[in-house]
């Protein structure tokens, strides 16, 4: 935001939920109480986990020593009341609120070019949605990611440890309701991105009838991927392919690229760059009075030729991460393969073309060794 507006431009940050700018923060959830248990029969389950449309308002008893009384509602994380009495009669969630603000930025006339920045919160967990949207995904229809029994085994030891938050929540999931629990944890996913969805909708009509619609760059993206049971696991903050890859979608009018798709790894240190290129303001503006040179590279090349082998950049991208004890570890993805590279020396590699669930470690296969020391080489040089 700063950058855009040192060269004239206006920015609206918007309602940050993770940054407590907007009355409701993160999102409506059962009172404080409530937080350790869920409102589905599933007992003591870590809040992450929950999931409910707002239509099932939570109700807890008091607790048998008589020092709580009891509550009945939804509260924002602030700890205000969320009101509800019908799904058409009910308090905004987060998310409408956002969106709400961006189309009042849009209905504005601007004198001078501005920069928007909307954040949502779904699908983030816990999963609570309006009813509506749960509707759109009838239990009885929904199908489950694709599954092996037994996928852990091949893999680094030190990334699939039974502890690790991810995989004691589906152990958990599963072991109180079964495949039927899954189902309905996957539905209220595919809940509350259909909400979110919907909430980029309104934006992007509302952009449609303003006089913006021919000269405004979208760049919808995500944080980071998520787990929704592949890998006996239900989080993000892994190496594998679920959670290290992220929706990222470019509209730049006029391109010739318009509806196509990339399929050369780029990495969210690139959007900076890009937007910079797009909007034709400096790269590095920092390096005039001293300061360190920034990470990432332009992706403006793969807007004019989607089918580009080779750019500024790298041929792979880097993912890391610290499991609880602090140690690191890494991974790179091409266009084809994945490589990682543990703390503690062990390796994973997967061929995305004819293994894209990433089922089969090749690490050890003769026939790959080469392929495993190139990846490793390309890692070393980011």
């Amino acid at each position: 935001g700063d950058f855009y507006t040192d060269y004239g431009y206006g920015v609206d940050m918007g309602p940050h939920p993770w940054k407590g700018t907007g009355p409701t923060q993160f999102n409506p959830h059962p009172d404080q109480y409530g937080q350790w248990k869920d409102l589905l029969p599933i007992l003591d389950m870590h809040r992450d986990l929950n999931y409910a449309p707002l239509s099932r308002v939570p109700v807890y008893p008091p607790d048998p020593d008589g020092k709580y009384p009891g509550a009945e509602g939804w509260y924002y994380k602030n700890g205000e009341s969320f009101r509800y009495e019908s799904e058409e009669d009910r308090d905004p969630m987060p998310d409408e609120i956002s969106a709400a603000y961006a189309l009042d930025i849009l209905s504005k006339k601007h004198e001078k070019p501005f920069f928007l920045a909307v954040g949502f919160v779904r699908p983030h967990t816990p999963l609570y949605a309006p009813q509506e949207y749960f509707d759109r995904f009838p239990i009885e229809e929904i199908t489950l990611p694709p599954y092996l029994e037994n996928d852990l085994e091949d893999c680094a030891s030190v990334l699939k440890n039974r502890w690790e938050w991810g995989f004691t929540k589906f152990d958990a999931l599963t072991k109180a309701g079964g495949e039927r629990a899954w189902k309905e944890w996957v539905q209220a996913y595919l809940a509350c991105m259909a909400f979110a969805d919907d909430q980029v909708g309104r934006i992007l009509d509302a952009l449609e009838k303003s006089p913006y619609r021919e000269n405004t760059i979208i760049l919808f993206t995500g944080d980071h991927g998520y787990h929704i049971g592949e890998k006996d696991c239900i989080q993000k903050w892994h190496l594998w392919n679920e959670s290290t890859r992220v929706p990222l979608i470019i509209h730049m009018p006029g391109s010739e690229a318009y509806g196509k798709t990339c399929d050369h790894p780029v990495s969210l240190m690139d959007l900076y760059p890009t937007l910079a290129d797009l909007c034709g303001l400096p790269a590095e503006p920092h390096l005039p009075i001293g300061g360190p040179p920034l990470g990432g590279y332009s992706m403006r090349p793969f807007l004019a030729d989607p089918v580009l082998t080779s750019w500024d950049g790298p041929p792979v991208v880097l993912t890391a991460i610290r499991d609880r004890g602090g140690e690191p570890h890494f991974s790179v993805c091409s266009e084809r393969y994945r490589y990682t590279l543990c703390a503690n020396g062990e390796e994973e590699l997967y061929d995305h073309q004819s293994d894209p669930n990433e089922w089969s470690n090749l690490v050890k296969d003769p026939e790959y060794k080469e392929t495993a020391m190139h990846l490793r080489n390309e890692m070393e040089k980011i």
